[in-house]
């Protein structure tokens, strides 16, 4: 019998770790294609979204978070975001709780045209609400922004 059990929770951890992964891209692809129903759907309704360090930008609730990705959306006309490097840590999981950590990077496209690339890490803690994985909270931890770059026009090779 003990085998089971064995084989139930090494099944659980896998199903959770799953659907965290499945989380952490259903939050990039909510912001990409200005999706709100998805994007509610990844917070629990007390999730803080800290998006920087200054009080203005951390976000606290559902309502506020949705706020802020809609300011977003108005601010850059284009958005891409890819997310890797995303290790799962499920020591709470049986209580319904686990933390992550990815580094994502972002292209936006600017009112003027203008492509800027930034990133950094995202520190996550997720929590089971209403019988599915959201994020309780998400910290952006060194965000850098890289751009605009100036032209590059390659030299002709010498004879």
């Amino acid at each position: 019998m003990s085998d089971d059990h064995d084989i139930i929770a090494r099944l659980e951890r896998v199903e959770a770790e799953l659907a965290l992964r499945r989380l952490v891209s259903e939050y990039c692809v909510a912001a990409d294609h200005r999706d709100l129903e998805l994007w509610r759907a990844v917070w629990t309704p007390d999730a803080v979204w800290a998006t920087g360090s200054a009080p203005e930008r951390v976000f606290s609730g559902t309502d506020a978070i949705c706020a802020a990705v809609q300011w977003q959306w108005r601010a850059y006309p284009v958005m891409q975001h890819g997310t890797v490097n995303h290790v799962v840590d499920l020591d709470g999981a049986a209580e319904g709780t686990a933390t992550g950590r990815s580094d994502v990077i972002v292209h936006v496209r600017l009112a003027d045209g203008t492509w800027v690339t930034g990133g950094g890490t995202y520190l996550d803690q997720y929590r089971r609400h209403d019988g599915r994985w959201r994020i309780a909270r998400r910290t952006v931890h060194r965000p850098f922004e890289v751009g605009p770059l100036p032209s590059w026009v390659p030299e002709p090779p010498a004879d």
